[in-house]
């Protein structure tokens, strides 16, 4: 199925693909208006509020532990190495 020739906006090529742009990479550069960014933003916040989808994404999101602040770690401890012991090549060993 072809479509008729257009040119692309963004680099001028000549193309019969669908859509206004000739490729993905010119069309990802489109810049969002101020009115297209509080029209997305009234949208997702409206979603947020109301959806039942929206709170399962919520609670998953928190109980991924992305949004919780971290417990933290306790220092390191040297814990002394008694009369039989030695270590060699990073391992404990006991005599016997």
């Amino acid at each position: 199925m072809a479509y008729k020739e257009k040119t692309c906006p963004k680099c001028g090529d000549k193309h019969t693909k669908r859509g206004e742009y000739c490729s993905r990479s010119c069309g990802n550069t489109r810049a969002h208006t101020k009115q297209s960014k509080k029209a997305i933003s009234d949208a997702k916040k409206e979603w947020h509020a109301t959806s039942e989808t929206a709170a399962v994404v919520a609670h998953n999101y928190t109980s991924l532990g992305i949004n919780k602040t971290p417990e933290p770690i306790a220092p390191p401890t040297k814990s002394p190495i008694k009369s039989n012991q030695f270590v060699q090549d990073g391992d404990l060993w006991t005599e016997v």
